[in-house]
């Protein structure tokens, strides 16, 4: 009979977290290219052999988020570690905070999708357009260069919830499929609930309530004002804490808006004063092919008036072409006194006025 031994199986793929090394470089538009072929973008396909290919993109984006996160920094940001005053070597749960966030009046957070890396909008538009158009980059140099109240800006991490012990640091699980193993075909390492994760931020909700319940208290002025945004599955998510804590934040909270595809994946808004808030100051931006900010049928589910995101490919893209219309929204909001939305009038098919 024959059998294999352990020393016959292959061992796992290994590439360098170096961006030239794997053949690509950021261009003076930034753009992330092939060094061969200017015009390549990332290939993930270089192998029939899946593990070689998360491997490798992987190391790919461990690049971009080391460059985007010290160009983050270089824009009058700073990392916080959650819980809060935890040391960089304990499990804790990094998130992006403003030099100004004690002392400004008013406070625009955003809540990514439950899969996303710290920073990051959408993959798809770092790896096709540039790397500032899907990642904060854009989004926070817009709010520094253009709201006049210069408000503070909080980036909570939904997204790296599991606690490598090995790297001393939190990932997705995307990420944590990738890491090293002892052979290319061993399965992943088994995520323990105690040990893999960290008090407090389990899971995207105990982390939204953490950044409502203890960041914005404990780093904020008292009085400060807050806009949210609220992408994908953080959108139902962050709903169900306010209408749960509405007597907390009634009259701090400004504005809600929300990217979603087509269907409300959440429970619906209930009775009471949050249900009047949300239908007056909450916009939902829904995947859609007509052009930005059409108004769209979905107020009954959604609770809200609901708008065109400009694209109808996946929900990660509503954030880098919509987030200037939310950032209107917002300035609107706070500079017009009893500012509330009205329903708006939609007919026609497909939910298009």
């Amino acid at each position: 009979m024959y059998r294999l031994h352990e020393s016959g199986l292959p061992a796992d793929f290994q590439f360098p977290a170096d961006l030239e090394k794997l053949g690509y470089a950021i261009n003076d538009r930034d753009q992330v290219r092939s060094i061969k072929n200017p015009e390549q973008e990332f290939n993930f396909f270089i192998s029939k052999n899946e593990r070689m290919n998360v491997v490798q993109r992987e190391a790919f984006n461990t690049c971009l988020r080391r460059n985007i996160q010290s160009r983050v920094l270089a824009s009058s940001m700073s990392l916080t570690n959650l819980p809060l005053g935890t040391p960089p070597t304990r499990p804790h749960i990094p998130i992006y905070t403003s030099t100004n966030i004690a002392t400004c009046n008013r406070l625009i957070v955003y809540l990514g999708e439950s899969w996303q890396d710290l920073g990051v909008l959408a993959w798809r538009t770092i790896g096709q357009e540039t790397v500032a158009a899907g990642s904060i980059l854009d989004f926070i140099h817009t709010i520094q260069s253009t709201s006049p109240d210069n408000p503070g800006i909080l980036i909570a991490n939904t997204g790296q919830l599991l606690w490598y012990r090995g790297g001393e640091r939190a990932v997705t699980q995307t990420t944590w499929t990738a890491l090293p193993r002892q052979w290319a075909v061993s399965p992943p390492m088994e995520i323990d609930a105690e040990k893999n994760r960290v008090p407090g931020h389990k899971d995207a909700n105990e982390h939204i309530a953490s950044i409502f319940n203890d960041v914005i208290p404990k780093m904020c002025e008292k009085d400060v004002v807050i806009d949210v945004i609220g992408m994908g599955d953080a959108g139902p998510i962050v709903a169900e804490y306010l209408q749960g804590n509405w007597g907390k934040w009634d009259g701090k909270v400004k504005a809600v808006a929300i990217g979603s595809g087509s269907i409300w994946p959440g429970e619906k808004i209930g009775e009471g004063k949050f249900k009047k808030f949300w239908e007056e100051r909450a916009r939902a931006y829904i995947q859609s092919g007509e052009p930005l900010e059409t108004p769209l049928s979905g107020r009954e589910d959604f609770g809200c008036n609901c708008y065109s995101a400009g694209q109808n490919e996946v929900v990660e893209r509503i954030m880098p072409v919509a987030y200037k219309s939310m950032l209107r929204f917002f300035q609107l909001v706070n500079d017009v006194p009893g500012y509330r939305e009205l329903p708006e009038m939609t007919t026609g098919v497909d939910g298009v006025v």
